[in-house]
């Protein structure tokens, strides 16, 4: 007998541990997936919830399904299904790379100018292996239940360790295997894993006797699946959802800026955030029994989270203020690996991440011991209470991401989260007598809306500003912050970098001029990425030129430049933002020119780092060659050589290549540079008066062509790269992996 009992916890420990592997593999999936359908939806921030929410309707709608199908099976063919289930998930892997790349994203591009569209496309992309990573938690759940005492610390367990592995998965996959090997690779992993927790669910399922629960009559399964009980508590599930994961797009625009929006930031912070919830669940899952009010504890616990979240960005702001943390995280890199900052990195995502998604985390085995009342309907009430939950995480997403920043800010969403936090801690008050403690997290949260910032104080803070002047704009799309010594002098941030300054840098003029100089008659030019205005600005240097389109994908920096011009500033701006020649849209640069039909002249690109998120869309080969299609006969792409790499990468793709260092220029005939006609156009009064009215200095402008080698890299042959970057295969955006 006991020999029995322990084989019998071996064998459950080994499904705990394949649900762990099956978690790991989802959120290398979702990391690699989420970049690969960006290409076809774009990389703004609206793409990026249509994909979101694909992905989580698709776990929903499985979720459901299993749940109102699992109560039909025995125990054991529960866990065959669990198996299957794993296999289809690693067959479409597997496939995935050529159906988003080559057939949704190659064939289906045309598709993308309509968002209706984009949704459709994706969902369905998505919809099979997110239905089968829905239908995990409910065929195991009832896999290993076997009696309704004791089913919440079971379910409790299964879930927090395959959360835990997911947060595993995000931290291996956005540090380690995507930057080691690429996207394909990662997902060549995750499918392996896949198939490893098929086998083993299968081998379980042939030597252990899971017989005993019959399965229940096919009417049986259909009568009433759920009651009023799962009902409500479905809808705070929804609730709990909406808040945590609007807390979560809160936390990703903080630590985002405050890295930098780093190539690794996201991946980091969804981490964490797992790794905090699956800490939760597990120890929810060893108290639960002690938990005698399941509805009063949940109350509490969703008031405790929101005062944790809420003093966590209040800490950051606070020892901003009183020295205790740097005030210049916009102005250096801290994803360095040396130990301060490390360390600095750690406590940032200790403080504002870890503690309020631990204690949701909590959450869930109290919601399973309050719906978990029956075992022939475990099934139905895990899938109903998942569904509920996911749709809650979805909604959270979708108004906190569009809605909430562009309307309120990143501050203002916080103080509305808060009021959902207060209105929990509130309701936990009510009943059986409270405690002081209890009144504790009401009264914090109830401080936090009187006093914490409006959101240009709170941003202003974590910029380092206390009595300067500033611009700040925020939306859905980004952050803004334009820095002014004066009222015409200043310095951009987008995202927390450092991107231009006010008058136009050199280097950006430099840029923006070299392409139209060159050309003998460059009518049409695109630049990509406007930053302060100094490049599309001076793209427009050329009489010739009769149109220049620029794209930013950060709406508010445009807001910025406008407001700016209110107040009288003076440095070009007025004329970029009022001349009908520049024509100013906001969208992904790489989505938009893949949609335009025009062909172009001079296309320039003053993008960000390469090593910033998604910097990798406009470094690549394929990128490139989307350019070089796009391109008018004669006509040259021009972008600066911020590494070695991005130099390959560029004269894998065009056979005539000139470098007048740091720019660029790549064509498929000979370039026309010549450094003495640049010269002697700089000289001519149209020009000379371009200049002047955004006070570039026009000196310094002409020692940049005077003084700038000239290197002739491709006369007619590509060259091709040993290790270029790819949209697969983003190294330089990587960079901590090199």
């Amino acid at each position: 007998m006991t020999q029995g009992l322990q084989s019998d916890r071996v064998r459950l420990s080994t499904l705990f541990g394949l649900f762990f592997l099956s978690g790991a593999a989802a959120l290398i999936y979702q990391t690699a997936w989420h970049r690969l359908l960006g290409l076809f939806a774009g990389a703004d921030t609206i793409a990026a919830a249509l994909v979101v929410g694909a992905f989580l309707l698709g776990l929903g709608i499985g979720s459901l399904a299993a749940g109102l199908y699992a109560d039909r099976l025995s125990r054991r063919a529960a866990l065959i299904a669990f198996a299957l289930c794993e296999v289809g998930i690693a067959l479409f892997a597997v496939l995935s790379p050529w159906l988003y790349y080559d057939v949704i994203y190659l064939k289906f591009l045309p598709l993308a100018s309509s968002r209706g569209v984009i949704f459709a496309v994706v969902f369905a992309g998505l919809l099979w292996p997110t239905f089968l990573m829905g239908c995990s938690l409910p065929f195991l759940s009832k896999a290993v239940v076997s009696q309704i005492a004791g089913s919440a610390k079971l379910i409790g367990w299964l879930y927090g360790l395959n959360t835990l592995g997911a947060g595993v998965g995000a931290f291996v996959g956005g540090w380690y295997l995507i930057g080691t090997f690429g996207f394909d690779k990662a997902i060549y992993v995750g499918a392996a894993l896949n198939l490893v927790v098929a086998a083993g669910g299968l081998l379980l399922a042939r030597g252990l006797d899971m017989a005993e629960t019959a399965p229940r009559p096919k009417a049986a399964a259909l009568a009433d699946p759920v009651d009023g009980v799962v009902w409500r508590w479905s809808l705070l599930v929804f609730i709990s959802g909406f808040l945590i994961v609007a807390l979560q797009i809160v936390w990703f625009r903080l630590i985002g800026v405050l890295l930098q929006s780093n190539g690794y930031s996201f991946s980091l912070v969804l981490a964490v955030f797992l790794l905090g919830d699956a800490a939760g669940l597990l120890v929810g899952a060893r108290t639960i029994d002690r938990i005698a009010d399941p509805r009063r504890f949940f109350f509490l616990m969703q008031g405790t989270a929101t005062t944790l979240a809420l003093c966590g960005a209040g800490f950051v702001y606070l020892a901003i203020g009183a020295g205790l943390l740097p005030s210049t995280f916009v102005d250096r890199d801290i994803v360095t690996g040396a130990p301060a900052d490390v360390m600095l990195i750690v406590l940032l995502l200790a403080v504002v991440v870890l503690p309020a998604s631990f204690i949701m985390g909590f959450s869930f085995p109290v919601v399973q011991k309050a719906v978990q009342r029956d075992i022939d309907r475990l099934g139905s009430r895990v899938g109903v209470v998942q569904l509920a939950n996911i749709v809650g995480n979805s909604a959270g997403s979708l108004v906190a991401g569009l809605l909430l920043l562009d309307l309120i800010g990143t501050a203002g969403a916080l103080k509305l989260l808060v009021a959902i936090g207060l209105a929990f801690a509130a309701l936990q008050l009510f009943g059986a007598r409270s405690t002081r403690w209890a009144y504790l997290p009401a009264a914090l949260l109830t401080a936090g809306l009187v006093f914490f910032p409006g959101n240009d104080a709170f941003w202003r803070r974590l910029h380092g500003l206390t009595t300067e002047k500033a611009i700040l704009a925020e939306d859905k799309t980004g952050l803004s912050v334009l820095k002014l010594a004066d009222t015409q002098n200043g310095k951009l941030y987008i995202q927390g970098h450092t991107q231009s300054r006010l008058p136009f840098d050199t280097v950006h003029v430099f840029l923006g001029a070299i392409g139209p100089l060159t050309h003998a008659a460059p009518r049409r030019v695109l630049v990509i990425g406007s930053g302060t205005g100094g490049t599309p600005y001076a793209a427009g240097i050329h009489p010739a030129t009769e149109k220049v389109r620029v794209i930013e994908i950060v709406a508010p920096v445009i807001d910025t430049l406008r407001t700016y011009v209110g107040q009288g500033g003076k440095s070009g701006v007025e004329n970029l933002l009022a001349n009908p020649k520049f024509e100013i849209v906001v969208a992904d640069g790489r989505h938009a020119l893949a949609l335009d039909t025009t062909r172009y002249d001079v296309i320039e690109a003053d993008a960000i780092l390469p090593k910033s998120a998604l910097s990798g869309l406009l470094n690549s080969q394929e990128f490139f060659r989307q350019v070089r299609a796009k391109l008018a006969p004669g006509g040259f792409y021009v972008q600066w050589a911020p590494t070695e790499r991005s130099i390959q990468t560029f004269r894998s793709v065009f056979p005539y290549v000139t470098m007048v260092h740091p720019a660029m220029i790549g064509s498929d005939r000979p370039s026309p540079y010549a450094r003495d006609k640049i010269l002697d156009l700089l000289q001519r009064p149209d020009i000379d008066l371009h200049l002047t009215a955004a006070r570039i200095d026009r000196g310094d402008l002409r020692k940049w062509f005077e003084d700038k080698k000239v290197e002739v890299l491709n006369d007619g042959k590509v060259v091709p790269a040993a290790s270029p970057n790819t949209d697969f295969f983003p190294r330089d955006e990587y960079y901590r992996n090199r």
